[in-house]
């Protein structure tokens, strides 16, 4: 696929496009010769054209000759060409972003009633109707979370280690085997920067809304290694009185009694079991350690020892999965009956082991895979309530989390509105700090590799404290 642009330099969002359609290393952008296509905007008569070289033509008369319009009329030319060319549905439209629902939230500020908001995320962005009113529900339901305080902030603490790593993840995560001592060595640099960071927020007169401890999987810890990790948060801010406080305990493998019952004893309000598929045959496939029934005894233990909302995440997409796994995946999860689920669209990252192109041409069964999870979710009373996308999915879909009534996960909608805060801590764990005035979002990163971050854990903790001092002010 060749590309000439004329009268603009927008490659980035032409390739965005184009990449919905064709492989990213068959796109190639071109100053002369011959082209497939030429994406054209012509200023004196702010028109913006695509041309194809099989006779496909597309043009946008532009009103307003802003930036943002410029691009987007760009965009939707060439995604209409592609599609009549390709033949292929991309439900989201020129929509490539991870935050749809952030478009939602912008119309109703200027009060947009609900049936304007689906025809402007269909005219506008040539969004599906199905996915303009999905990202308007999810909006809707997180409308009463997104409050605002430049004070009150969530917090975020990364475990960047797992039992072993899956082929899908292109986290940064470390086998546990022959990393004991590491382990030992992050935790004493994460307590640290943990001790640092929330001595500063007290000092300043912050509240803490949510704590999230997140991985990797946490529970790759021992329980001792929790106890002084949670005592360590303990001896800052009441646990037991916070709005939500998540401990991702991830793999069935990971997790016991005994680990559970420090967990529960610490006022965690919310976990993860994390199947991502109940099929023996996927678990190993993806280098899962544990069985269907693994996940199975270990959600049953939490419900035991007291646990009342626990989440349970899948993937739709996993190596040679099709509509009848997925299946039983959702009739087991339908069973257990967890307060809410969450549906990933398998992405293929550079640094997973999977290559994008053992899914090529499975974009229906994949959506089928799909349809069939979200309708499981809604048929035991769950509803959509936070949503993002991903680049390089093997669909063009979407991740949603689904819950029963009142079980939303407070910090993932946090997350992704980017309304609040987050103060995090741990390797590659990255603060963001919200202006809501001023419409502005800063971040401060921390390292990703975990020897690194150990050798300048000082760094990280003064710079951390510079970014939270830009709240202070």
């Amino acid at each position: 696929m060749r590309i000439k642009l004329v009268g603009h330099a927008f490659q980035y969002e032409v390739f965005q496009i184009a990449s919905l359609f064709y492989d990213k290393s068959q796109i190639h952008f071109v100053t002369d010769g011959e082209s497939d296509v030429v994406s054209i905007f012509d200023e004196d008569n702010k028109k913006v054209y695509c041309k194809m070289a099989n006779g496909l033509h597309d043009e946008i008369s532009l009103k307003e000759s802003d930036i943002k319009k410029i691009k987007n009329s760009i965009k939707m030319t060439l995604l209409r060409c592609f599609k009549r060319t390709t033949g292929q549905d991309v439900p989201w439209g020129i929509l490539v972003g991870i935050r749809p629902t952030k478009i939602v939230h912008d119309c109703f500020k200027k009060d947009f009633k609900d049936t304007e908001i689906i025809e402007y995320l269909i005219n506008e962005y040539d969004v599906n109707k199905d996915k303009a009113q999905l990202a308007l529900e999810v909006a809707k339901n997180e409308r009463k979370f997104l409050d605002q305080g430049t004070k009150n902030v969530s917090l975020y603490v990364g475990i960047p280690f797992c039992p072993t790593r899956c082929v899908y993840c292109s986290f940064t995560s470390n086998s546990l085997k022959g990393n004991e001592r590491l382990v030992e060595e992050y935790l004493d640099a994460l307590i640290r920067e943990i001790n640092f960071t929330l001595e500063y927020l007290a000092k300043n007169n912050f509240s803490i809304d949510t704590l999230y401890i997140g991985g990797g999987t946490p529970t790759s810890l021992t329980a001792g290694q929790l106890e002084r990790l949670f005592s360590t948060m303990k001896s800052h801010i009441q646990l037991d009185t916070l709005r939500e406080f998540t401990v991702e305990a991830g793999r069935p493998d990971s997790i016991d009694e005994e680990k559970l019952r420090v967990i529960k004893g610490y006022g965690c309000t919310r976990i993860s079991i994390n199947p991502q598929s109940m099929n023996d045959e996927t678990l190993l496939r993806i280098g899962r350690k544990h069985t269907a029934e693994d996940i199975i005894e270990k959600f049953e233990m939490a419900r035991k020892i007291g646990f009342d909302n626990i989440n349970m995440d899948i993937i739709i997409g996993l190596p040679e999965e099709g509509l009848k796994e997925i299946e039983n995946t959702m009739n087991i999860l339908k069973n257990l009956s967890p307060e809410s689920i969450t549906i990933h669209t398998m992405a293929i990252k550079r640094a997973s082991i999977l290559n994008q192109h053992e899914y090529k041409n499975k974009n229906h069964m994949i959506d089928m895979m799909y349809e069939n999870a979200c309708s499981a979710s809604r048929e035991i009373g769950m509803y959509p309530y936070y949503m993002y996308r991903q680049k390089n999915m093997v669909s063009p879909l979407e991740n949603v989390g689904y819950c029963k009534g009142g079980r939303e996960c407070i910090y993932n909608i946090q997350m992704i509105a980017e309304n609040k805060s987050i103060i995090s801590m741990g390797a590659d764990a990255v603060t963001k700090l919200v202006f809501p005035e001023e419409n502005r979002i800063e971040r401060s990163a921390n390292v990703k590799d975990v020897r690194e971050y150990i050798a300048r854990i000082d760094e990280m903790i003064e710079r951390k404290i510079m970014a939270i001092d830009m709240l202070t002010k």
